[in-house]
């Protein structure tokens, strides 16, 4: 299949390439801090204010202020640029020049249209009715001369409206391009936005239009994924819109309940638990929201598309804006605010509440906490016997390990008794690992004293859902029947890398990239935290692709040239962004030795077993990469140096 019938196939009929260079006359906005305002109004006088008037009639030099804010003057004068360049002084120069320099690019971004059959419009700024149908859109990041925020706002208002209009039609796919060196940065936001998921999102820098292949490449991994990534949009949208749906069905059944209705309830029911009714409402309104998202069978069907997702993932895209850990702690707890919320339950703690150390406070050798700070504890007690004034006399808490999430050290395996994630001190990540063998009692003076707001060294951190603190329950209280539990997402951390050739005569060469750009990427940490993958971001693909297959080989160290050679295949560099590099033993010992999965082979049925690969990498991670690899060095792989979690400080404190 041609690359045109790769895109044809994928739905790409139709493109816009959007840029202020297509606009034939420039803007009010964008001439509002030129200094040449003044020397056109100085000079403008007498006769040559004649001049002036015979292209528009209302000009009066004394109103400067009022004719630079006039686009219809502004019109005029551009219209008439040729024959009044004297007196303009230099106005339009910036514009004319802008559109000089910019039109190069614009010509590369035609040509790459054209040359995969696309179908293509152009236009400013005004684009929203022409960019309405079409399924690509490539679009300026600035709208405007000045490069600033109000240039992006009009982009991002512009681009969000022509989404809203699409209604149930399929989201067009979207290549943003910029000259600013920030773009790889700016990209994220701009996405966050829009509301755009990163398998229909690509950007490029506009110097790197005219790179041969290089915006074809991003419209063809566009096409490649384009069904999966609407049918994830599909689903997005369609669970936003019926939970809306659903919040004003809810509503009306819960506008059902009146004031006698709470009285009833609090005298024949609260007053026995002691339980607020405040807390309770909360409860029963969250439940019955959750069974009117539940009814929509358009959320049910728009998912079930999922399950045909193909296996080749599109690359990951910028990663300091994906963060798995931010959406299993939503999975996990409560939010802080609804914990905080008063029950006016009898006990100060409930039913999968998390103790901890006070920060501030002295772990005391002979405390509750018996000198650890690692040490946690998960109320297992029964919610309603926490409730009541005749409830427990003592609760039942059992004990855990809370260690820094660190992929250097043992034990980041996930099994039922580990609680993936702990948010401590608004932004230190943990682990917890809890000891069914380690189980304490508190009576209810105990924990009032513990908990004092001011003579306490004890906190409430966090609280578990009910089905995580149930299914924590059950590994200890046999009696109780199985409870399902959400499976843990696969965990991820950023990093940053620099790569090195082993060399024939002994040391290393550094492989370079350009300026600007940054090899970073996704290592993924599965459940049981045996292997772990590190997946390379597609803004470095290009440029990285092109340097691995300039690589001259004679100098590679012969026993690392089989390696090499298998790194000189698209097919295989491709991996690199997608399956990535597999098989890295976990915790991390360094060196580390990796590779890309076998082609042709099935993963294997369970995460604990190592994946067939063909090693190609050798992963280091101290400043000096020679010394650390030692003998190694004559065998090694692609060298890649590693900093993990740059830009994470959470992860690495302890």
């Amino acid at each position: 299949m041609s690359d045109e019938q790769r895109v044809r196939k994928a739905g790409i009929a139709s493109g816009i390439i959007i840029d202020d260079g297509y606009d034939e006359i420039p803007q009010v906005v964008e001439l509002r801090d030129e200094g040449a305002w003044d020397s056109l109004f100085d000079d403008a006088q007498g006769a040559d204010a004649k001049r002036i008037e015979s292209i528009f009639s209302d000009y009066d030099p004394q109103n400067r202020e009022e004719l630079r804010t006039n686009q219809a003057f502004v019109d005029a004068l551009w219209k008439a640029r040729e024959s009044i360049r004297d007196l303009l002084g230099g106005l339009f120069d910036d514009y004319e020049q802008k559109i000089l320099d910019n039109r190069p690019f614009l010509v590369a971004a035609e040509a790459a249209l054209t040359g995969l059959g696309i179908p293509f419009k152009t236009c400013g700024r005004n684009f929203v009715e022409a960019a309405v149908d079409a399924d690509l859109i490539v679009i300026d990041l600035f709208l405007g001369i000045q490069q600033g925020a109000e240039d992006r706002e009009l982009t991002v208002a512009r681009l969000k409206e022509v989404i809203e209009r699409r209604k149930d039609r399929p989201l067009p796919s979207i290549i943003l391009m910029s000259q600013v060196p920030a773009i790889d940065d700016l990209a994220t936001d701009f996405r966050q936005d829009v509301k755009l998921h990163a398998s229909a999102f690509r950007h490029i820098r506009k110097n790197n239009l005219q790179k041969p292949g290089r915006m074809e490449g991003l419209i063809l991994t566009l096409a490649t994924h384009r069904s999966d990534s609407q049918a994830l949009a599909t689903f997005t949208e369609t669970w936003k819109a019926k939970a809306i749906e659903a919040v004003y069905a809810a509503a009306e059944t819960l506008q059902k309940i009146d004031i006698d209705d709470l009285q009833h309830i609090r005298s024949m029911l609260l007053r026995f638990e002691g339980l607020k009714t405040s807390s309770y409402i909360l409860d029963v309104f969250d439940r019955v929201l959750q069974y009117e998202i539940e009814s929509h069978n358009a959320v049910l069907e728009a998912a079930i598309t999922l399950d045909e997702m193909a296996d080749d993932p599109a690359p990951l895209m910028i990663s300091n804006d994906r963060d798995t850990y931010v959406v299993l702690e939503k999975t996990l707890f409560v939010n802080p605010n609804r914990r905080s919320h008063a029950t006016g339950a009898e006990w100060p703690i409930a039913f999968g509440d998390i103790l901890a150390p006070k920060i501030g406070s002295p772990v005391k050798r002979r405390g509750f906490f018996s000198g650890r700070e690692d040490l946690v504890f998960f109320v297992a007690s029964p919610a309603c016997d926490l409730i009541r004034k005749d409830g427990l006399t003592t609760a039942l808490l059992v004990g855990g390990s809370r260690k820094a999430i660190d992929m250097t050290k043992p034990g980041l395996g996930v099994t039922a008794k580990t609680t993936p994630v702990l948010v401590l001190d608004g932004d230190r990540r943990f682990q917890v690992d809890w000891d069914f063998g380690d189980l304490r009692t508190l009576n209810l003076d105990q924990a009032r004293r513990l908990l004092h707001p001011s003579r306490g060294d004890t906190s409430i951190v966090a609280r578990l859902r009910e089905g995580a603190a149930l299914n924590l329950r059950q590994q200890f209280l046999s009696n109780v029947g199985r409870v399902g539990d959400l499976a843990t997402l696969p965990r991820s951390t950023k990093f940053q890398a620099s790569l090195y050739l082993p060399l024939q005569q002994g040391g290393i060469q550094p492989i370079n990239m350009p300026d600007g750009i940054a090899i970073t990427g996704n290592i993924l940490i599965p459940r049981n935290a045996k292997f772990a993958t590190a997946i390379f971001d597609c803004n470095c693909e290009d440029d990285l692709t092109a340097a691995l297959l300039n690589l001259d080989l004679t100098v590679v160290a012969s026993h690392s040239r089989e390696m090499f050679k298998t790194l000189k295949e698209q097919t295989r560099i491709r991996q690199v962004f997608r399956s990535g590099l597999q098989g890295i033993d976990l915790p991390l010992i360094f060196p580390s030795n990796a590779g890309l999965l076998k082609l042709d082979e099935e993963l294997p049925a369970t995460d604990d077993k190592k994946p067939k690969v063909d090693k190609v990498a050798t992963i280091v991670k101290g400043p000096n990469v020679e010394a650390e690899l030692g003998n190694k060095l004559r065998t090694a792989g692609l060298i890649v140096q590693i900093q993990i979690n740059d830009g994470f400080p959470s992860l690495s404190r302890t």
